[in-house]
């Protein structure tokens, strides 16, 4: 496994068959370096954004180029996408590009009895008519039912893209 650093902005890349396994963590901001990454090349780049962190205006410009340099003929892939970046795809024209698809992310829940937030990581298949998967928690050997904490119209609207 290949890791770049770029402040506090870690890309950890490992090619797989025709697969470009790239793991980002930390803070997408300005020091996103699109030209220390311009070498990769595959046909499919798999994101794993798990572990992003925090993303500002200039990590989304950055972002954005670094997607464009890659071309339209080669497929992305995001995985485990975080609520904070979820945001970004529903609010930021070319975030998340034409040849791009998300296949899991991070949804918010509220457990109302236990007055508690959950982050619960669903497939995009798992979400029909833009609406949230029923979910429960065990907690304490008591199961919960889960609350989705958001506006599903919109939280969900990346799925559309």
């Amino acid at each position: 496994m290949n890791t770049i650093e770029m402040g506090q902005l870690k890309f950890h890349i490992e090619q797989q068959d025709q697969t470009l396994m790239v793991q980002v963590e930390g803070s997408i901001n300005e020091d996103l370096q699109i030209e220390k990454l311009s070498h990769l090349k595959a046909s499919h780049i798999l994101f794993d954004v798990d572990k992003v962190k925090m993303i500002n205006s200039c990590g989304i410009r950055e972002w954005i180029r670094l997607i464009e340099s890659f071309g339209s003929a080669v497929t992305l892939e995001y995985v485990k996408v975080p609520q904070i970046v979820v945001q970004q795809m529903n609010m930021i024209s070319g975030f998340l590009s034409k040849n791009a698809k998300v296949t899991s992310f991070y949804a918010p829940y509220f457990i109302e009895d236990l007055d508690e937030e959950k982050q619960i990581l669903l497939r995009s298949d798992e979400v029909k008519n833009f609406k949230a998967p029923e979910q429960t928690a065990e907690v304490d050997g008591t199961t919960y039912k889960l609350d989705f904490d958001a506006i599903e119209e919109q939280y969900f609207r990346f799925l559309k893209k």
